[in-house]
């Protein structure tokens, strides 16, 4: 070959198939998912899962019954370990990673049937989420040392301003089991949030709030990201909610996603129309 002649080339689409915030857009994304997918004996129950998160979004995950949302956080908290796909959380791989280990990496969630610790306190319900923050040694808590204790008073302060966002800090002695339904899923959130996650997993938020704790609940959402600067990534049936706050939208059926896009484009989108309603007979 002569030194004019090149060697030839094939030249491959490369699709960009995820959106993020234009806010967002100078930075990598908090997480992104490239082909995810996990599969249980013969059954594919998420398929080929592409989708990322800026930095500071609010992002919706909705499909019917059954469409693998949860089965998506679980991959992404390490519930579950995928047959195939990468996970980056701020860049970082998380291949190989325990729950714990996401968790401390700055991935925190919620979880559709409340899992608190209902006959501990509220306060101390905040104090274990505190765990990746509070540390000691053995010695310093078998013998009270003054760094135990200046530590533990460090974490009550912290565990009460935290409460406090959702006006919850004079229940901090109450048992976590006594409180209202929608009182404790909004304990589980501040516990989520007392890890000091960069990527903050809600799984069915607003579930079994009435209109006014759900119209309460958005505009605790937006807040908790202005004040954290972090994203937040939920799982919701109540479409005035997710129409309501999230930037982003994706789209689950049957494992797969379906569709993309804000959520002006997600409720003009006949895909998604049939699969919420199912596709019309003709003639109808």
């Amino acid at each position: 070959m002569s030194r004019t002649e090149r060697p030839k080339t094939k030249l491959v689409p490369v699709p960009a198939t995820n959106i993020i915030p234009e806010r967002d857009v100078s930075l990598p994304p908090i997480l992104e998912a490239r082909h995810l997918g996990i599969d249980f004996g013969g059954l594919s129950a998420v398929s080929d899962f592409n989708f990322a998160i800026g930095r500071t979004e609010i992002a919706g995950l909705i499909g019917p019954n059954g469409a693998g949302k949860t089965t998506v956080f679980n991959l992404l908290t390490k519930v579950y370990q995928p047959t195939r796909g990468t996970i980056l959380l701020d860049g970082m791989d998380t291949a190989g990673k325990t729950t714990i280990q996401v968790n401390q990496m700055g991935i925190a969630r919620t979880f559709q049937n409340i899992r608190l610790f209902r006959d501990l306190s509220v306060l101390d319900n905040v104090l274990v989420g505190l765990h990746n923050e509070t540390k000691y040694t053995l010695g310093t808590a078998m013998f009270r040392l003054p760094q135990y204790w200046r530590k533990e008073r460090i974490a009550k302060e912290r565990a009460l301003e935290l409460l406090s966002i959702f006006d919850m800090q004079d229940m901090a002695d109450h048992k976590a089991g006594s409180l209202p339904y929608g009182a404790q899923r909004r304990l589980e959130i501040v516990r989520a949030l007392a890890t000091n996650p960069c990527l903050l997993l809600l799984d069915e938020p607003a579930a079994g709030m009435n209109p006014s704790e759900t119209s309460e609940l958005m505009d605790n959402i937006v807040r908790i990201r202005d004040m954290f600067g972090i994203a937040i990534l939920l799982i919701e049936h109540d479409m005035n909610l997710v129409m309501g706050i999230c930037e982003g939208i994706c789209v689950l059926n049957f494992g797969k996603i379906i569709a993309k896009g804000t959520p002006e484009d997600i409720q003009a989108n006949p895909a998604v129309i049939e699969a919420y309603l199912g596709k019309k007979k003709e003639g109808q």
